[in-house]
């Protein structure tokens, strides 16, 4: 990738628009072994449904979608999921961080995070929370931008090929 990629956030419209893109992301990053809900025999129309059953969410402005395109590509994806509890207006989780292994290593898995983090504050959303696979690079990831480790469960998730792992959950406080 020559030119850094766009980082937009979507309205419903331009979410519809983009499962497509956000599916063949997520084929991606699971062929390259990233725990992301999904086994190594996920189809493509399987993870457009995933990414199709949170229009409503989007639509709600419970969640917002981030996205990096580069070249009419998403190359990466973060969501910010705010927390619908009473009790909870200050909270959201920050979900399927993704960038494509083509796209790796220039920084836009940590721009995502920054946008969302911003829009976060934006909303007076400052206590964000995040699970990920315990050791694993995003584990590494998130700790270099300073998420705090709450705790891990064991044997929490598969792998895409199956495996048994342990899950961390992390907390940020944007305050």
């Amino acid at each position: 990738m020559t030119n850094p990629p766009d980082i937009v956030e979507l309205d419903v419209d331009a979410y519809r628009a983009a499962i497509s893109g956000l599916a063949e992301l997520t084929l991606d990053v699971v062929n390259g072994g990233a725990s992301v809900n999904f086994l190594a025999d996920v189809t493509a129309a399987e993870a457009a449904a995933w990414w199709g059953a949170r229009v409503d969410s989007v639509a709600t402005g419970q969640t917002t979608a981030f996205v990096a395109s580069s070249a009419g590509r998403i190359v990466g994806s973060v969501l910010l999921i705010r927390a619908a509890q009473s009790n909870a207006p200050h909270r959201a989780e920050i979900a399927k961080v993704l960038v494509h292994r083509d796209a790796r290593r220039q920084g836009i898995g940590r721009t995502l995070m920054l946008a969302a983090e911003a829009r976060a504050r934006r909303d007076g959303r400052w206590l964000l929370i995040l699970d990920t696979v315990t050791g694993s690079p995003a584990d590494r990831f998130y700790r270099s931008l300073g998420w705090q480790e709450a705790g891990a469960v064991p044997g929490f998730a598969l792998e895409p090929d199956g495996r048994l792992v342990s899950t961390t959950y992390f907390w940020k406080d944007l305050r």
